[in-house]
């Protein structure tokens, strides 16, 4: 949500980055649910990530693995 909030705060280039990540053009893995390209911003060397703004979700009857869940899968798991 923050991420829409601050949106007209950003330059064209950060609006077309933030993009091209939404849309998989961006991407730093694939998803370990679906395997469509997916990003990770802790990944791609910043310090916070997309999904610390998200309400927690229950993570339990998934698979562990080392990369994380593209936005689509993960806003399907049940909240925490």
């Amino acid at each position: 949500m923050d991420e829409i909030i601050q949106w007209r705060h950003l330059s064209d280039h950060e609006r077309d980055t933030i993009m091209q990540r939404l849309s998989g053009q961006q991407t730093t893995h694939h998803c370990p649910s679906c395997g469509e390209p997916a990003h990770c911003d802790i990944s791609a060397g910043k310090s916070t990530c997309w999904c610390f703004e998200l309400e927690k979700r229950d993570l339990s009857a998934l698979p562990e693995s080392s990369v994380c869940l593209c936005r689509r899968c993960l806003a399907k798991q049940p909240l925490e």
